[in-house]
């Protein structure tokens, strides 16, 4: 069989279960199993694949129409151009995070633009380390710090960040784990989806993704208004928070933040699809 018709018989058998990306997702398993890049698969298409490869990955197409993400399925996701190491004990990086992303090194290529510049970067819930691997990458003069309540997404986390010596990574519960340090951003891709929704989300969601990393109580609210009743404490003067949020959360959230007293130079920063997606706080 050749790489073209290993594809096609991939995106048939993807079509068939319904997978809405049949062709990308794919392309991303034929990748893996050939350790190869999609433009290897595009100049290589009349390649006969080894038997061998092909019995490998009869197991991982069988996964992934089981329901498994396909992240999961090749144990890996790509975020903001870095490689993470990915499976159920933590959030697949999502698309809509690198905008937050985006926001926070604009800012800070702003404002720590001297070349003794140094800003202290707090991710908060970092379950794969993505955020953290994010900015340690882009700003490598930075100190990041990144932390999860969980001793799996923990495990993995640190894993992926090994690569950056200027990553430090803590397990706790939010700012417990920080010991009264203070910092230049707070980052958070918190859970956000209220409880009652969750039975609701895509079946490869719901039943493989970490509910931990999901739920955000009843009003989906509960763990973002942690984090916005202390977070002012643990920010230097004019620091800032930039938090992923659900797509009718913003005004609520913005209430909160205006109650604590703590905050100013509020902004709700849209993703690709035009909603509602990061919400940014400045500390008074």
């Amino acid at each position: 069989m050749t790489i073209q018709e290993f594809l096609e018989e991939i995106i048939r058998v993807f079509q068939k279960v319904g997978i809405e990306n049949a062709a990308g997702e794919a392309k991303m398993l034929a990748c893996h199993v050939l350790s190869c890049d999609e433009t290897y698969l595009f100049f290589h298409q009349s390649e006969e694949i080894d038997d061998k490869v092909l019995l490998a990955s009869a197991a991982l197409i069988n996964e992934r129409t089981a329901g498994r993400p396909i992240q999961y399925v090749i144990g890996k996701a790509n975020f903001y151009g870095i490689d993470l190491v990915v499976d159920e004990r933590v959030l697949i990086p999502r698309p809509e995070t690198e905008g937050l992303v985006e926001a926070v090194l604009k800012d800070a290529k702003e404002n720590f633009a001297e070349p003794a510049s140094s800003p202290k970067v707090l991710d908060l819930c970092t379950g794969s380390g993505c955020i953290a691997a994010a900015m340690a990458a882009n700003l490598p003069k930075a100190d990041v710090t990144a932390t999860d309540i969980s001793p799996k997404a923990f495990m993995l986390a640190r894993y992926n960040l090994k690569p950056y010596e200027n990553v430090k990574v803590v397990k706790g519960d939010l700012f417990e784990a920080v010991n009264g340090e203070k910092f230049n951003y707070i980052l958070s891709n918190p859970p956000y989806i209220p409880t009652k929704v969750i039975d609701g989300l895509q079946k490869e969601v719901k039943n493989y993704e970490p509910s931990l990393a999901l739920d955000g109580g009843e009003s989906g609210l509960d763990i973002i208004e942690r984090i916005l009743a202390k977070a002012a404490d643990y920010l230097t003067e004019n620091g800032k928070i930039f938090m992923e949020i659900g797509d009718d959360q913003a005004l609520r959230i913005r209430e909160f933040a205006q109650k604590t007293g703590s905050f100013k130079d509020f902004l709700v920063l849209k993703d690709l699809q035009g909603q509602d997606r990061v919400f940014v706080a400045t500390k008074i």
